[in-house]
């Protein structure tokens, strides 16, 4: 940015109350603001019933900006003025006025709108890692589970409580929640800001993560009468990769890897590698045939079925699917990809999902690994990613 540039920008601005100054620059810009995330990054305003879209915009317009708080994936007010010192001298901790020199000038000199990979402030941490299409984020919210993938100017995530992200969850011996280690959190957390599971260690690159973490079990004691005997956070292990791009195969692609360890023996082992809690507006599903990457259509409702599974929206302009070179189970070859449509009346509350469903059976205690790849776009980019890892990888 020229020198001149700054001062006549930092004059003007100080003729104008800061809120103002943003607003006239486009405050809901797809750049710097997305609804879903910030309802997704801030608890607090789910607590307080802001669900919609036009509430999170008021709320941003009204108080998000002056409080520095994050509305996009990959910009934030506080670390743009924490990376770059000239803006700091010109506007101190004003984010109103850092926002605004990001949609006047810092876009267009290629300023960088986060502060490295991970960022603490006061509505929690936040490991962000991304490429030139996908960004990814996970929080103490939710103990190092994703709750935010974005690409293409879609925020494909729902967080509205713990069971939902995009995170890996798994079920021992056919008890259901109540001995159902859950990454993100328990039922009881709610939509609230703190997570009965315990985030216990995490290193990142620019374009990958790598968590360790203690779930919760889904339910505690006394939610039901067969929980009894069961305590809130497991005894359960969980390390997660998260990488985004294959080389020599696909950008589009975000490879999840996690290293299950269980306790004791059991008979039955069935693990989420993901569960994918997604917007409600990617209610379309389709089956991959990646032997020659068609694709036919599936009906809303809960179902399985062994072939690779994409959610989209209607007409295809955005879609996620998934694959896994490990999937069909062994002795499951029908089933393997799961999807659902659950409609609510709130907004912020309703969500689409799609899984990765691996299966074992009687075996004993240890660590168990799964591997899935996750490709975003288009309907038709999403499957030729998907179908060139099936035939690269």
């Amino acid at each position: 940015m020229k020198a001149s540039g700054v001062v006549l920008l930092a004059f003007s601005m100080a003729l104008l109350p800061s809120t103002v100054v943003a607003q006239q620059q486009g405050i809901y810009d797809p750049g710097v603001f997305n609804w879903r995330f910030y309802l997704n990054a801030h608890s607090d305003l789910l607590m307080a019933g802001i669900s919609d879209p036009q509430g999170a915009r008021v709320h941003w317009r009204d108080h998000g900006i002056a409080e520095c708080r994050r509305a996009h994936p990959t910009f934030h007010s506080s670390q743009y003025l924490e990376r770059y010192a000239d803006l700091r001298t010109a506007y101190g901790t004003d984010c109103a006025k850092a926002l605004n020199h990001y949609l006047v000038y810092g876009r267009s000199e290629r300023r960088v709108g986060l502060n490295g990979t991970y960022y603490s402030g006061p509505h929690g941490s936040r490991v962000t890692i991304k490429s030139d299409l996908i960004a990814i984020g996970m929080s103490s919210r939710t103990a190092g589970a994703i709750d935010s993938r974005y690409a293409g100017g879609y925020e494909y995530i729902n967080s509205w409580d713990r069971g939902r992200q995009m995170q890996i969850a798994w079920t021992v011996n056919g008890t259901g929640e109540c001995n159902n280690p859950t990454e993100a959190g328990s039922s009881s957390d709610g939509v609230g800001h703190n997570t009965s599971s315990r985030w216990t260690s995490r290193y990142e690159t620019s374009n990958s993560a790598h968590t360790s973490s203690r779930p919760a079990f889904w339910l505690k004691p006394g939610d039901r009468s067969d929980c009894n005997g069961v305590t809130q956070l497991s005894g359960h292990l969980l390390t997660k990769h998260v990488t985004i791009g294959v080389p020599g195969v696909s950008e589009r692609l975000v490879e999840i890897v996690s290293e299950v360890t269980i306790p004791a023996a059991t008979g039955h082992l069935v693990v989420e590698n993901p569960a994918l809690y997604l917007a409600p507006e990617f209610n379309t599903f389709h089956a991959l045939n990646v032997a020659d990457c068609s694709l036919s259509s599936l009906q809303s409702g809960a179902g399985e079925q062994g072939r690779p599974v994409i959610a989209s929206i209607a007409g295809g302009a955005a879609a996620i699917g998934l694959w896994s070179p490990d999937l069909p189970s062994s002795g499951f070859s029908t089933v393997g990809y799961g999807r659902a449509f659950f409609p609510r009346a709130t907004p912020a509350d309703s969500t689409a999902k799609i899984n990765a469903v691996y299966r074992r059976s009687n075996i004993g205690a240890g660590t168990y690994y799964q591997q899935t790849y996750v490709a975003v776009g288009s309907l038709t980019q999403a499957s030729m990613a998907l179908c060139q890892a099936a035939q690269k990888l």
